[in-house]
C-alpha cells in the first residue's frame, strides 16, 4: 500500500476512503479509490489507547453488536459491549469489514465510479495481506498510535498476524480464536469443493451473473458443505440423533430430506445465500487458503522474533475440523519459545470452528477475564 493517501470521512459514516493507487500483493495496482467500513463502540478515552482491533472470519460484516445507530444484534452481541466480556465501557471497539467483502468495503461487488458496472473478477486477486493493510488506514484516521489489541478469529487471526507482521508496534496485545498461521490440506481441499460449486452453477457465467438471477445452487451447496465441517460430529448427535423431520410421509421427493440434520442444514444455507456475494465468497475464500505467515522464512519463530507485545491469548477448541487445535499449539510454541507472555486455552466446546460464535459462556469467559 505504498505512497496511498488517506481520505477519513465523517466518523458517522464509518468509512475510509483510500485514495490510488492501492498496490495489491500480487503487484496490481489498483487506480479508484476504495472503501473500508467499519463500526466502533464505546469511547475511545483522551490517550487513545484503550482501542481493541477485531478483524472478522470470511463471512461478518463490521456490525459486531447494537449500536444506537443500529439496534439490530452484532455477529458476536454476546460478547462485545457495556458489560460483556469485551466491556465497552472501558474500552473502544472497532471491527472492520474486511476488504473483498460484500457488506460495504470495496471489492468485486462493488461498482466501477466510471462505468457504473460491478468489477466482479477484474477487481484485483486479494491476499490475506492486503486485507490487513486496508485496514491501517482506519486505525490510522482514528488518531490511534498503538492499538490495546487485536482480537482475531477465524481468518480474522489470519489477518491479525498480517497486521503484527507489517506493523510489529500496532497493538500491546493479540488473541488469536480458533486461528492459524496457514491452513492445513484439509480445509484447503474443503475450500476448493466449495468453490468448485459456486463456479460450476451455470448461472455463475464466469463471474459475471445478474443480480437478479444469481448462482444460489452453487452456494446453497457450499454453504451446506460448510455447515457441516464448521460443527462438529459430537454436536450433531447431540443436538439431531437421527430424529427424523415431521410429515416425513409427505415427502415428494424420494431423495428428499428425511432427517432434521438435513432440514437444518439446507434452512440455514437458504438464509445465507440472500445475504452474501457469490464472487465476494470466491475471493475471501482463495486468500484463506493462500495465506502463509511464514512463506519467506518457512518457520514461524523466526517470523514472531522481533514483535512487541506485552501478551498474547490463544483460544481454540477440539474439534475443529477447519483450523484445528494443533494450529493453535504451533502459535503458541513460536511465541512461548520466543519467550512471549503467551498463554494457550483449549475450551471444551463442542460446536466446532464455529464455537467462538455460538458458545458465549466458555469463549466470554476466557476474553473478560483476559481484558479484566
Amino acid at each position: 500500500m505504498d505512497n496511498t493517501t488517506i481520505k477519513m470521512n465523517d466518523i458517522a459514516k464509518k468509512s475510509v476512503i483510500i485514495e490510488p493507487p492501492f498496490i495489491f500483493k500480487n503487484g496490481s495496482v489498483f487506480s479508484d479509490p476504495l472503501t473500508i467500513v467499519y463500526e466502533t463502540l464505546g469511547t475511545l478515552n483522551t490517550k487513545k489507547n484503550n482501542a481493541i482491533l477485531v478483524t472478522t472470519g470470511l463471512s461478518p460484516s463490521a456490525h459486531i453488536a447494537s449500536t444506537a445507530d443500529d439496534s439490530s444484534p452484532g455477529w458476536w452481541e454476546n460478547i462485545v459491549g457495556k458489560d460483556k466480556p469485551i466491556d465497552t465501557n472501558e474500552y473502544f471497539v472497532i471491527c472492520v469489514n474486511s476488504l473483498g467483502s460484500c457488506f460495504g468495503s470495496s471489492g468485486p461487488s462493488s461498482k466501477d465510479p466510471e462505468s457504473g458496472k460491478r468489477y466482479r473478477l477484474s477487481f484485483p486477486e486479494i491476499s490475506i495481506e492486503d486485507i490487513a493493510s486496508s485496514i491501517k488506514p482506519v486505525i490510522d484516521g482514528l488518531g490511534i498510535e498503538r492499538l490495546k489489541a487485536i482480537v482475531g478469529p477465524s481468518m480474522g487471526g489470519m489477518t491479525a498476524l498480517s497486521l503484527i507482521n507489517q506493523y510489529p508496534n500496532i497493538a500491546n496485545e493479540l488473541v488469536l480464536i480458533s486461528a492459524a498461521s496457514s491452513s492445513r490440506p484439509f480445509s484447503i481441499a474443503l475450500r476448493s469443493l466449495q468453490r468448485s460449486m459456486i463456479t460450476s452453477d451455470p448461472q455463475w457465467k464466469e463471474g459475471n451473473y445478474n443480480q437478479d438471477d444469481l448462482p444460489l445452487e452453487g452456494m446453497k451447496h457450499a454453504r451446506f458443505l460448510g455447515m457441516i465441517t464448521y460443527r462438529s460430529p459430537t454436536e450433531w448427535n447431540k443436538r439431531f440423533g437421527r430424529k427424523l423431520i415431521q410429515n416425513i410421509a409427505e415427502r415428494a421427493d424420494l431423495f428428499g430430506n428425511r432427517f432434521q440434520i438435513q432440514d437444518y442444514l439446507k434452512r440455514r444455507s437458504d438464509d445465507f445465500i440472500s445475504d452474501f456475494d457469490p464472487n465476494s465468497y470466491l475471493y475471501l475464500s482463495n486468500a484463506i487458503d493462500a495465506y502463509d505467515f511464514t512463506e519467506d522464512s518457512h518457520d514461524i519463530g523466526e517470523k514472531v522474533a522481533n514483535l512487541d507485545l506485552n501478551r498474547i491469548l490463544i483460544i481454540g477448541v477440539e474439534e475443529d475440523y477447519i483450523f484445528p487445535f494443533q494450529c493453535q499449539e504451533d502459535l503458541y510454541n513460536a511465541f512461548s519459545n520466543q519467550k512471549y507472555s503467551v498463554e494457550l486455552l483449549k475450551l471444551p466446546s463442542i460446536n466446532g470452528h464455529d464455537s467462538f460464535l455460538v458458545d458465549h459462556e466458555n469463549f466470554g469467559s476466557a476474553l473478560a477475564k483476559f481484558f479484566k
